[in-house]
C-alpha cells in the first residue's frame, strides 16, 4: 500500500465530489421537451358522425394531420375512406383542436344464423353465409329475415333483429320446417 499525503488526499477528495456535484446538475439537463396537443378523429359519412372517436396526440405547433398518421384500428368498420393527403387541424363546435375524415358506406358481408332452442341450447339450423348489409344498418327487419330462412326454417318473433358488429353476425330464432 502506497503512503498518501494528506494534501494528495484532500485534493483527490475535492475532485471527486465537484465530480458528483456535476453529475447531478447535469441530470437535470435533457433535449428540450415537445409540447403536444391532443386531437380528436371524427370519422363523418353523408354529414353524420361515424364509428368511435378517438384522439392523436402530436407536436404543439402542429397544423395538420395525414391521413396514413391515424391508425388503421381508429377506422369503423364498412367504410372506405374518402380523404387523402393531409387533414388540417380546426376547432370543433365542442372547442377541441380535431380532424375530420370523411367516408363512404360501402357493403360489408355478414353471417346470418338461424337457430332453434332445443332443451334450453340454441342449435344452428341454417347459416346464410357473408350476407351483404351496409355497416349503419344496425338491424335485420322481419321481412328480410323470412326471405332469408326461404322454406328451411320459420322465422320466430316479429324482429327486428339486431346485428352484432364486433362478429359480423345476426342470429335469428326459427323453427326447422
Amino acid at each position: 500500500m502506497s503512503n498518501i499525503s494528506r494534501r494528495q488526499f484532500l485534493k483527490g477528495a475535492g475532485v471527486a465530489t465537484l465530480a458528483v456535484a456535476a453529475a447531478g446538475v447535469l441530470a437535470g439537463c435533457s433535449a428540450e421537451e415537445v409540447l403536444t396537443k391532443d386531437v380528436k378523429v371524427v370519422f363523418m359519412c353523408n354529414g353524420a358522425t361515424v364509428g368511435d372517436q378517438n384522439y392523436l396526440k402530436v407536436a404543439q405547433d402542429k397544423t395538420t394531420v395525414k391521413v396514413s398518421e391515424i391508425p388503421n384500428n381508429y377506422f369503423p368498420v364498412g367504410y372506405k375512406t374518402v380523404s387523402t393527403g393531409e387533414l388540417k387541424i380546426a376547432k370543433l363546435p365542442t372547442g377541441e383542436d380535431g380532424v375530420k375524415v370523411m367516408l363512404d358506406e360501402i357493403e360489408v358481408p355478414v353471417n346470418v344464423v338461424f337457430y332453434q332452442v332445443v332443451d334450453g341450447k340454441e342449435i344452428d339450423i341454417k347459416y346464410v353465409e357473408e350476407y351483404k348489409l351496409y355497416a349503419s344498418q344496425k338491424t335485420i327487419s322481419k321481412k328480410l329475415a323470412d326471405e332469408l330462412a326461404g322454406d328451411w326454417c320459420t322465422v320466430v318473433g316479429e324482429g327486428p333483429f339486431t346485428i352484432n358488429w364486433s362478429k359480423n353476425e345476426v342470429r335469428i330464432e326459427a323453427k326447422r320446417n
